[in-house]
């Protein structure tokens, strides 16, 4: 087991009698699902239904932690500030009080098992067995299994240093990306990507039942689509892939879609799903799609 800091993570603390009502307004997610579950990841959507944040809410105490990406933290804050009007929430970063890290299993079988069909998802679990009871304790209940995934392992919220060794950030982001878990602030678009078509439905981030928030509609207008135009994949090239935004094209030299994140030979690529995804191509380098949920 070890340990594996993210200094690109920041958090926010929101409190006042008013916070879960308002939060229950703004996000994708049910906050109410606090009430039986240490933490659940959401988005916030602008009004036509496209990402602008992700982040994962763990109620502590008499807070709400907000988990982001540091480069949006104060665009959060300023976002939150400019919602909630009159509402009586508190928000403050602090950051400068809280670390973030993952405590993942590297004591694990090969992440990246190839068949003559492709890459497989990953089956594994990302913590051992009884760790998160004990882990819940040692941290003062600032520790939660990621809800995006069984396999992302418990994700930590902490003041003092953690003693574990340290972990391999590359073999975390290929069980990631082996199991089509996207990375909102890496694979995503601010004003341009819709949620669905990256699978955050699939990653427990929407809630089709909660009523009404930012973005709704279109979402669920979204969800009753039978063939999405473009979607996220799982594919594998015969190289080391390319950087994020590197197009795809097909035998036909049309371009299809783009890679996202990547770790070495495989990553996430949203593609077209109406046009040709046979003997694709990203700067020269033969990929497979391989896989799609």
């Amino acid at each position: 087991m070890s340990y594996i800091p993210l200094p690109n993570r920041g958090v926010i603390a929101l409190h006042g009698p008013d916070t879960r009502a308002f939060l229950q307004d703004i996000i994708t997610n049910d906050i109410n699902k606090l009430d039986s579950q240490n933490a659940i990841y959401s988005l916030l959507l602008n009004p036509q239904g496209k990402y602008l944040y992700d982040f994962f809410l763990i109620e502590h105490g008499k807070y709400i932690f907000l988990e982001c990406e540091n480069i949006y933290l104060q665009q959060i804050i300023e976002k939150l500030d400019l919602l909630k009007t009159y509402l009586r929430v508190k928000i403050k970063d602090v950051s400068m009080i809280y670390k973030v890290g993952v405590l993942f299993n590297t004591e694990l079988p090969p992440v990246i098992p190839v068949s003559n069909t492709g890459i497989q998802p990953a089956s594994h679990t990302g913590i051992t067995p009884g760790l998160l009871d004990s882990s819940v304790t040692r941290w003062n209940d600032i520790a939660f299994q990621d809800p995006r995934h069984k396999s992302l392992g418990m994700r930590i919220i902490h003041k003092d240093e953690i003693k574990e060794p340290v972990g391999d950030f590359a073999q975390y982001e290929r069980v990631r990306i082996q199991n089509l878990v996207p990375d909102g602030a890496k694979d995503m678009v601010q004003n341009s990507s819709f949620p669905l078509q990256f699978l955050i439905d699939k990653a427990n981030g929407i809630s089709f039942n909660k009523g009404c928030y930012i973005g709704q509609e279109v979402v669920n207008r979204v969800s009753r689509q039978e063939i999405f135009r473009r979607k996220l994949y799982l594919v594998e090239g015969n190289s080391i892939l390319p950087d994020i935004g590197t197009k795809i094209t097909n035998e036909n030299n049309e371009e299809i879609g783009e890679l996202r994140s990547s770790a070495d030979n495989i990553g996430l690529a949203l593609l077209n799903t109406q046009k040709s995804q046979g003997n694709l191509y990203a700067d020269g380098i033969y990929v497979l799609r391989c896989l799609s949920l």
